[in-house]
């Protein structure tokens, strides 16, 4: 009889080995199955996931692409605005020049008028205040103040090689020049007078009021005293003391100037002899020597002419000039604050 341990648990028999390794197939396959299940799920869940996000991307792109085009046309169009706009208000510069042009034309025009009438009355009367001397016909007892207002110019460099060539001191009433203002230097260094004209030159703003003259005049005084060291106190007024323009911007303005300047220190100079050179850009060298050749009564003769860039016949017209003088027996002077002065009729 074969010995079994009571304690030991008795052993299944193969039927319920067979019935337990079914169960447990049956419980891998349906945890398999399930597994099965969950990944399907899974893989259906991404490839919707996929789809969609795909498709809102194509969304996306067309709708950026559409963006980028509405923003290409508007940056377009405002473009096409703002040129259009630049070229309107460049037309508008342009005719607004061409006005300021006209303008300053016909003011020249009306203050050339003005200049020949005073240099007629002060030819037919002699200067207001000067020498003090009933004039003579005789040529050689006249000194001559040659002047030129308006520069530095190109033309700057040219008349004072004229000048040194003959010996001639003359005297040169200034304006802004830009670039040209160097050319300020050079007519100190070469023993002329330089004296002021105007910063600016321009009427309207100068003849504003006696304020607005002043910071004009006191603006060109800083720009020669920079270039030169000189502080000058010779003055001429744009246009002449007996300008009318000035009464367009301020009545009575020229009657309060010529007192005001002097009150101030400076000394104002007018002319007795004007060269013509006003007249126009140019006018011919032989009508400028034909007009400086009517000398007035005065022993003391204030020749207006030009320094500006556009005065080339004044240039050609010089050396006959200077000769006509010299050969008639004139004294050449450059103006100082004891010179005569040559004062017109102050007509505003």
């Amino acid at each position: 009889m074969q010995y079994r341990d009571p304690n030991r648990p008795a052993r299944p028999s193969p039927r319920a080995r067979q019935n337990q390794r079914v169960q447990q197939i049956r419980q891998l396959r349906t945890v398999l199955l399930v597994c099965a299940v969950i990944i399907a799920v899974l893989a259906v869940a991404v490839t919707v996931f996929a789809v969609r996000s795909h498709r809102m991307t194509d969304t996306d792109i067309v709708q950026e692409k559409a963006y980028a085009s509405l923003s290409a046309a508007f940056a377009s169009e405002q473009a096409a605005r703002e040129q259009e706009g630049a070229s309107y208000q460049a037309q508008l510069d342009e005719q607004s020049k061409a006005h300021a042009s006209e303008k300053d034309a016909l003011e020249a025009t009306i203050s050339d008028l003005n200049r020949q009438l005073s240099v007629k009355q002060a030819a037919a009367t002699g200067p207001s205040s000067g020498s003090g001397s009933s004039g003579s016909s005789d040529l050689s007892q006249k000194t001559i103040y040659l002047t030129f207002d308006d520069g530095p110019s190109p033309r700057t460099p040219e008349i004072l090689k004229i000048l040194d060539k003959y010996g001639v001191k003359a005297t040169f009433f200034v304006i802004n020049g830009g670039k040209y203002n160097q050319y300020m230097k050079d007519i100190v260094n070469a023993g002329h007078a330089i004296a002021l004209h105007s910063y600016t030159h321009s009427y309207s703003t100068i003849y504003a009021s006696e304020s607005a003259y002043f910071d004009d005049l006191q603006k060109i005084s800083d720009v020669v005293y920079e270039q030169t060291g000189v502080r000058t106190k010779l003055i001429r007024f744009p246009g002449g003391s007996s300008n009318t323009v000035s009464r367009k911007y301020s009545s009575g303005i020229m009657t309060r100037l010529t007192k005001q300047v002097e009150s101030k220190g400076y000394v104002y100079f007018d002319w007795n002899l004007s060269s013509g050179d006003a007249d126009g850009n140019r006018v011919p060298a032989q009508t400028l020597i034909n007009n400086c050749r009517k000398v007035p009564r005065s022993n003391s003769v204030i020749v207006l002419m030009h320094d500006a860039s556009v005065k080339k016949t004044t240039v050609e017209a010089l050396p006959s000039i200077i000769e006509y003088y010299k050969n008639a027996g004139c004294k050449f002077a450059k103006l100082t604050e004891s010179s005569p002065t040559a004062h017109q009729r102050v007509n505003n």
